[in-house]
């Protein structure tokens, strides 16, 4: 635009001169009028071109101006972000440091303070202080307190932390483990009649449980010639099916029992 601007100034002012040139030999008298005349045009003309270098100066500035906001927004984005994660993070860590309490999910009154907890005793019923991992697919971690029966999952989120997963004795024993891949929360039964069971769940974020799935051997204690049944989601299988699956999902589990 500036190269432009100046060729239409020049050309301008050279047809003006011509103009004013053919003038003066027609009037010889008006020759020193016709030469003040056109040194003004000139003086015009670079007055212009001063003026068309400011205007470029400021569509420039402008330029710039409006490149630093929009790499402050950018910035500030990616700063809103990594805020929000340091947040769930925090929340676990004041918890550990007995801050805050977990609360249940489903009774907001109810929690309990790392305080209560039997910490790091090397008893059988002692718990303590496990990983951190997303335990429900959202990209964000959870927490993991290593205990009796596998101990108990905490989730951060609005705020608060709360109980995720909790171990219920020999019939509920808790880990978790890596399927198909995503990360399910595992609860085993193996119980001293002689069968186990285990059922899983997957969830999308803590609040969301997207799947669930059903699997064990039984025997039946009326009917001890009809041998062991093996099933998968209601359905009786194979024991080579049965044990190929259970060789997918065993490899992959992590045990989270108390671990001092």
């Amino acid at each position: 635009m500036y190269r432009y601007k100046m060729i239409m100034i020049w050309a301008c002012s050279f047809l003006m001169a011509l103009n004013i040139a053919a003038c003066g030999r027609a009037k010889g008298d008006d020759t020193v009028d016709m030469e003040e005349f056109a040194a003004n045009q000139q003086e015009d003309s670079a007055q212009a071109a001063e003026s068309a270098d400011s205007e470029t100066e400021e569509e420039e500035a402008v330029n710039e101006g409006d490149s630093v906001i929009n790499q402050q927004e950018s910035s500030g984005r990616e700063d809103g972000d990594t805020d929000l994660e340091a947040t769930a993070d925090e929340l676990l860590d004041s918890f550990i440091n007995g801050s805050i309490n977990a609360v249940d999910s489903a009774d907001l009154t109810s929690g309990f303070s790392i305080t209560d907890l039997n910490m790091d005793s090397g008893e059988w019923d002692s718990y303590s202080i496990g990983e951190k991992a997303d335990l429900d697919n959202d990209g964000e971690n959870e927490l993991i307190i290593n205990g009796p029966y596998g101990g108990i999952y905490l989730d951060a989120r609005d705020n608060k932390v709360y109980e995720f997963a909790v171990a219920g004795g020999t019939a509920l024993e808790l880990s978790y483990t890596y399927y198909n891949g995503a990360v399910w929360i595992m609860y085993s039964n193996r119980s001293s009649a002689g069968f186990e069971y285990y059922h899983m769940e997957k969830y999308e974020g803590a609040d969301n449980l997207a799947a669930e799935m059903n699997f064990g051997e039984e025997f039946d204690v009326n009917d001890a010639e009809a041998g062991v049944k093996y099933t998968w989601n209601g359905t009786e299988i194979s024991y080579d099916e049965y044990a190929e699956l259970c060789s997918k999902i065993f490899a992959a589990q992590m045990d989270t029992n108390a671990q001092n």
